[in-house]
């Protein structure tokens, strides 16, 4: 039997609240607050901020790209709205990757007029392209810095990672094709059999750069606080880390995301450093998001108020 709404919508704030109290009181809010005074803070806000603007610009190709082909939308949604719909349900990342996508697909069916099962379909495809370009970055990651990571991990990834490059890629492919007909013809398969392979193929290769962009600036604004964790060993379990942080048990970034890095990388940092970088890192990470997504607000909002067939072809 399922809880009430609001218990339900409380349940992620909850975890997230117990697991950052749990780990604050395993390594001792002191050493944490010891390590934030050490630490250099304010030097992580320019990586945040070059990592969130060259994100924003390679997701929101890849968006376009998937949702130009899937929704036969390309003469009503150019890639400078893309990146204005994208920058704006961001906002809800902050709290929740779902939210952020659930947010992302009304825009898109109202800004297209395609309709609430065409935008689900395209939003469908965009998602699952997100984790297979996690996998498809994760595989030579996991196979270069495997002995960086703790052992029974380091060598699972790469297996996991080969078999999650293979599953994406056959359901998004094959699915369109294969399924039986009353799925194939349903708005959902028909928008995923509108975008070419090679299309799909670009927009995973465009995701897995921005992939490649988050974890540069990671490493960077961790060497300018003061953590020194090899890039070798971040390329290789960041990607973990980001599965653990779709979960709908992370609020502001933090929550299980902490207790993933502590495990990846206990032997390349103390666990007070880690704590105390994470979260300077994801508050501010959170802060540059809100501000990106910020003066696109009120255009998306007004594309969010009018009806499908009213939507005009481009505003800001």
């Amino acid at each position: 039997m399922r809880g009430p709404r609001w218990l339900r919508g409380l349940a992620p704030w909850v975890v997230a609240a117990l697991v950052v109290g749990l780990l604050v009181w395993r390594y001792s809010p002191r050493a944490i607050a010891a390590e934030l005074a050490r630490g250099s803070v304010l030097a992580i806000l320019p990586w945040c901020a070059a990592v969130s603007l060259v994100s924003l610009v390679l997701m929101s190709l890849a968006d376009w790209l998937v949702f130009a082909s899937a929704l036969g939308a390309g003469d009503r949604l150019r890639v400078t709205d893309a990146a204005r719909g994208r920058a704006a349900t961001s906002i809800l990342m902050s709290i929740n990757y779902g939210l952020s996508s659930g947010g992302y697909g009304v825009w898109l069916a109202r800004r297209t007029g395609s309709g609430a099962a065409a935008a689900v379909g395209a939003t469908t495809y965009q998602v699952l392209s997100d984790l297979g370009a996690v996998f498809l970055f994760a595989l030579p990651a996991a196979l270069l810095g495997a002995d960086l990571l703790p052992a029974r991990i380091g060598q699972s990834a790469a297996i996991v990672a080969a078999c999650g490059v293979v599953g994406v890629t056959v359901l998004l492919v094959a699915a369109p094709r294969v399924a039986p007909r009353r799925l194939r013809e349903s708005r959902v398969l028909v928008a995923w059999a509108r975008v070419p392979i090679a299309v799909g193929a670009l927009g995973a290769l465009l995701r897995a750069g921005s992939i490649a962009a988050n974890i540069a600036g990671t490493w960077g604004a961790a060497r300018a606080f003061g953590l020194d964790i090899p890039g070798e060993a971040l390329a290789a379990g960041l990607p973990i880390a980001y599965l653990v942080g779709a979960l709908p048990v992370n609020v502001l970034g933090l929550g299980a995301v902490q207790a993933a890095w502590l495990v990846l990388f206990a032997a390349h940092a103390p666990g007070a450093q880690m704590l105390a970088f994470q979260f300077a890192f994801q508050l501010q990470s959170v802060l540059v998001m809100v501000l990106r997504g910020l003066p696109f607000l009120p255009g998306v909002m007004r594309d969010l108020q009018q009806p499908p067939a009213a939507t005009p072809a481009s505003g800001g």
